[in-house]
């Protein structure tokens, strides 16, 4: 029920506010009244404040011991019946500001002169004939005095809120209430600091709307040919009850490919080396893991060139770190460095110059010797070679080669990864590789993983196991990067990247080295994105998994995800958790610019560096309410944005433009 002639005014005597109405000629007669104020704003419901008063056909109510110069919100809810059912409208509210008294009267009375008290002392007619000037000079100072107020968002009406925010250019929705519009304007200043960056439109969206809302910036949906695919560290661990964390970003120092290595120090901290580009190259960093966190990164080969595919052990208090280095010469070779004490030695080649070398892997056995792999180009192929280094010099004058298996030429290699077992029946130590052959369809090469163990520890003996691999599996699938973690017993861990699940990620099989049988397989890294090159590390009855991915980092501020570290992210019809996120805020994958038609984008068009997404939702009102929704958000959402930058809204009921 909406009344009419609603009316708050300061009475003139002060500290009191007399308000008045009239009901509509459709009233009730039983109809009441309840009046009920607030102090910050208009109250909401019946029990949302002071009850001033109620009652049967009331007109008029009085507010009685206020204070001066404070504003008073006031709500008329009309109900009828018992228990009451109230009627309230929006309409029924009033405000007004209640005055104080300051003496006015006595101090004109004081200024006359002193016949006029003493001829006025019986009766003081005189003194009652001023209380009606003094009280209105009462009132006008009153008011003045607050006039010192009408720039203080707490104590200024509400009603003088559209002229505040009028002067920052502020838009008034005279859609919220009192309490709202003050916090509007008290955060416009901050706000607008930020305009053209994603908080300042998180904002905007829920101020316009009233909907949670996640910002994408299709910047990185734009696919570029001179950017491929990011991977960066991610981390996870493994808790001696075989459940997995989640995992956490261990770095964005990039790589299109290839592993880290990893290497357990004498103070059982960790550290793990990599390859990363750097503006004059490819360098290798270090990063240290102590007390179950990750320390800032640092340069360990810092130079012009490439220096690529690190492998690292542990030899006595000596960490020995090899890598593949393209040298001025045009070839690839393996260089070295040591150190102890702290300190690295100088770079060095391995071997001689003049010989291509690549992809060296290492491991120290029981015995304390250092083992050392690699790639070697002998004639028109690459070959794998290997020495070992007894902690004084390396024991053969000429490196061994790896045999061939049956008097066949071997298969090519790659992703070498090198452990040692000190319990394993089979041998002691294991070769693991990649390689890419015939396999799946007809006429059809897949990457495959094999393995080949040598059985003793003299780099003379020629000792080695016949080659052997994972089980095939059903399907089509690419097999890579192997890392072998040897366990207790027989049993070796391995972990590899693979398509099993439709794309690259990291799988997981443990091999009894005794009966040569594998567990099954169990896929490690999950969700949409790629999972490489992993490598692990045990710690007590915990084990750590580094490996390299492109997922999207959330950041702490805000309700979006940084794609900028992904790279281009091509679509991969058989990776299926990809796909599904086609279309959605989390999609991560990369497309051509959309370009629209005949020159027009609509929010269909999102693909562009010039484009921001808002997704809205999930709530959606009524289609009608939610069009009206999105065209006020429109209105608004220049302010906002930088004007070289185009806003698509992405609403989650259909039949809205998008």
């Amino acid at each position: 029920m909406r009344l009419t002639d609603i009316a708050a005014v300061a009475d003139p005597g002060g500290n009191r506010i007399d308000l008045s109405w009239n009901y509509p000629a459709t009233m009730p007669p039983t109809t009441r009244v309840r009046v009920v104020r607030g102090l910050t704003e208009h109250p909401q419901t019946p029990e949302d404040g002071v009850n001033v008063d109620e009652g049967v056909g009331l007109r008029a109510a009085t507010d009685r011991d206020l204070h001066g110069e404070t504003v008073y919100y006031y709500t008329l809810f009309p109900f009828t019946g018992t228990p009451a059912r109230f009627e309230p409208d929006p309409q029924n509210r009033i405000s007004a500001m209640a005055t104080a008294p300051y003496g006015f009267a006595d101090q004109l009375y004081n200024l006359l002169p002193a016949l006029y008290r003493r001829y006025d002392a019986d009766r003081g007619q005189l003194r009652r004939f001023l209380d009606i000037p003094g009280s209105q000079f009462d009132q006008l100072y009153s008011l003045a005095r607050a006039a010192t107020h009408l720039s203080d968002l707490d104590r200024v009406e509400g009603s003088l809120l559209p002229l505040l925010a009028q002067w920052i250019g502020w838009r008034t929705d005279f859609g919220l209430s009192v309490d709202r519009q003050r916090t509007e304007i008290r955060h416009a200043p901050p706000l607008y600091r930020t305009i053209g960056v994603i908080p300042a439109l998180d904002a905007t969206v829920t101020r316009v709307t009233g909907w949670p809302s996640r910002t994408k910036e299709f910047v990185h949906a734009v696919a570029r040919t001179n950017q491929p695919e990011r991977l960066n560290l991610w981390s996870m661990s493994r808790d001696g009850a075989g459940t997995w964390a989640t995992a956490e970003l261990a770095s964005v120092n990039d790589a299109y490919e290839g592993r880290a290595a990893v290497v357990r120090l004498q103070d059982d901290s960790l550290l793990l080396t990599y390859h990363t580009f750097r503006r004059h190259g490819w360098d290798i960093w270090g990063k240290h893991f102590a007390n179950g966190e990750w320390e800032p990164s640092e340069p360990i080969v810092d130079r012009p060139g490439v220096d690529k595919h690190p492998t690292v052990a542990l030899q006595g208090s000596r960490v020995w770190l090899f890598w593949e280095s393209h040298g001025d010469d045009g070839g690839w070779h393996v260089a070295w460095r040591t150190r102890t004490g702290g300190e690295w030695s100088a770079v060095e080649i391995f071997g001689d110059a003049a010989t291509e070398r690549r992809l060296p892997a290492c491991a120290v056995d029981a015995a304390g010797g250092l083992w050392l792999f690699w790639l070697e180009r002998l004639g028109d192929a690459w070959r794998v070679r290997y020495n070992r280094h007894d902690g004084t010099d390396w024991q053969l004058s000429q490196p061994a080669t790896l045999p061939p298996v049956g008097g066949e030429e071997p298969l090519a290699h790659e992703d070498l990864m090198l452990t040692f077992h000190p319990s394993s029946t089979a041998g002691r130590l294991f070769l693991f590789w990649a390689y890419n052959g015939l396999g799946g369809l007809a006429g059809q090469t897949r990457w495959t993983v094999a393995y080949r163990v040598k059985q003793g520890l003299d780099p003379n003996a020629s000792d080695w196991s016949p080659i052997r691999g994972l089980p095939p599996g059903d399907g089509f699938f690419h097999d890579r990067e192997p890392f072998p973690l040897p366990l207790a017993g027989n049993g070796i861990e391995l972990f590899w990247s693979s398509t099993r699940g439709g794309g690259w990620t990291v799988f997981a099989s443990t091999l009894d080295t005794g009966t040569l049988t594998w567990t099954p397989v169990e896929q490690v890294v999950r969700g949409p994105f790629s999972g490489r090159a992993p490598v692990a590390v045990s710690s007590g009855p915990d084990t750590l998994l580094v490996y390299r991915s492109n997922a999207s980092i959330a950041t702490a501020v805000t309700r979006t995800v940084d794609e900028r570290y992904a790279g281009t992210t091509t679509v991969d019809t058989a990776n299926t958790a990809k796909l599904a996120l086609f279309g959605t805020v989390d999609d991560f994958q990369t497309y051509i610019t959309d370009a629209g038609r005949n020159g027009v984008r609509t929010d269909a068009d999102r693909i562009g560096r010039d484009t921001v997404g808002l997704y809205t939702g999930p709530a959606a009102p009524e289609p009608d309410q939610m069009r009206a929704s999105v065209s006020r958000l429109r209105g608004v959402l220049a302010e906002f944005m930088p004007i070289t930058t185009r806003a698509v809204i992405v609403a989650p009921t259909a039949g809205v433009p998008q």
